[in-house]
């Protein structure tokens, strides 16, 4: 057993220096094992010097067994190849260490692949790395964009194979009750008789790199408080259809545009996204800011007072960002804001902190926990507001459309911040 003991301690001492293990305020400790061992030795010698041949093969068989199965613990490789998937963005890579058991219910083990595939050719991922290993699982360190930092065990069979990946496991399992959610909640959009109570007329302005961005003006009054509405990924102007003329009741004019980073919604197509692709211009969401920076101008120049920006997804992470440098901002309201921009852009994180103008940040339930993580240096007061809804709530502004649950809740928590502000 000494033997067994010595020879576990010598590849665990070689294992540690893999770079996957290797703590280097550990050191000290590393070099004791070291020590531990060589003090060993000559005890190890001793014992086996002048045994039979029998004796000798059972302790170097047992010393070897041991060694492979501390060994077999190091999953470095495996993870280097979840890794590099993340970054080619393809599946390839992690292909040969997937056991053919791998599922993530309630999706088929004939699918596997495929959800893997989505993954990580969908997840904006920064890195990845281990933090710990034990007998059959490694507990690894996620940095995604918008997802942030998280920790999970990826889990292996006897000869390395991944049977289980935790992280993807509760990926599957949110984005089913998203599904879920989805299927009960309002699709669209319903105006109504507000919208004919207050109609819009469509304006035409040009951005800083003269590209025409297309908005629809909610107008009730030339000196009344003034709101800018952008919208999420692939939404247009429209989603703002039902929000903007309530906000005209309580008394402010609305410009909602179109962005160049959106799409065809609700069967009204996106102008500004239209241009821009028949002129080949870029529409990654970092793209958008000129439009909306363009919008705070015209909106400025044209009621000579300072501009309140709201927006949804990518582009209240945007507002956020503009408002802490544009001093034609009043104030952002904020709708499941997150680090949409890779490396394009600092870290909420870092913004919130310094920002000195009102703000009212808000999402659905389930994405308040990360908001929280954005927001923990971040002080709080009837100005400077993160509201959870009490309802599972929804991504975006569509969490208030006309009809939709817990619609109610985040209109009262609006109305709040605003008149805070007047």
């Amino acid at each position: 057993m000494i033997v067994i003991a010595g020879a576990m301690t010598l590849v665990n001492f070689f294992n540690v220096f893999k770079a996957s293990h290797f703590v280097e305020e550990e050191l000290p400790n590393y070099i004791f094992l070291l020590g531990g061992f060589l003090v060993l030795l000559p005890f190890i010698i001793r014992r086996i010097k002048g045994k039979g041949t029998l004796y000798k093969a059972t302790i170097l068989l047992l010393t070897v067994c041991t060694s492979f199965g501390a060994i077999a613990q190091d999953y470095s490789k495996q993870i280097e190849a979840f890794e590099q998937s993340f970054s080619e963005k393809s599946v390839s890579p992690l292909k040969e260490y997937v056991s053919p058991t791998l599922k993530f219910d309630p999706v088929p083990a004939a699918n596997t692949l495929a959800v893997l595939n989505n993954i990580v050719n969908n997840l904006p991922f920064k890195s990845l790395k281990i933090i710990d290993v034990e007998a059959g699982k490694a507990k690894i360190y996620y940095n995604f964009d918008v997802m942030g930092e998280r920790e999970s065990y990826i889990h292996f069979d006897g000869s390395g194979q991944i049977v289980r990946i935790e992280l993807i496991e509760n990926l599957v399992k949110q984005e089913m009750e998203q599904a879920r959610k989805m299927r009960e909640s309002i699709q669209q959009p319903n105006p109504g008789e507000m919208a004919a109570k207050y109609p819009s007329k469509k304006v035409v302005f040009e951005s800083s790199d003269g590209l025409q961005v297309t908005g629809n003006l909610f107008e009730i009054d030339k000196s009344a408080s003034v709101i800018l509405l952008c919208h999420q990924a692939g939404y247009n102007k429209y989603e703002y259809a039902d929000i903007a003329p309530k906000l005209n009741a309580m008394g402010y004019n609305c410009l909602a545009i179109d962005q160049r980073s959106g799409g065809t919604f609700a069967e009204k197509s996106n102008e500004t996204f239209e241009r821009a692709k028949e002129q080949q211009l870029l529409t990654d969401y970092i793209e958008a800011e000129k439009d909306i920076d363009t919008a705070i101008d015209f909106l400025y120049n044209k009621y000579g007072m300072k501009v309140i920006v709201w927006g949804s997804s990518y582009s209240s992470s945007l507002a956020l960002h503009i408002a802490s440098e544009n001093k034609k901002v009043a104030a952002t309201i904020a709708f499941s804001p997150g680090d949409y921009f890779g490396d394009s852009k600092v870290g909420l994180k870092e913004v919130l902190p310094k920002l000195d103008k009102p703000f009212f940040i808000t999402s659905s339930k389930e994405e308040s926990a990360m908001l929280q993580g954005l927001m923990k240096d971040v002080e709080l007061s009837n100005k400077r507001i993160h509201f959870v809804p009490e309802s599972d709530g929804f991504h975006g502004s569509r969490a208030l459309w006309n009809g939709q649950k817990g619609a109610d809740e985040y209109w009262n928590a609006i109305e709040t911040f605003l008149s805070s502000i007047k």
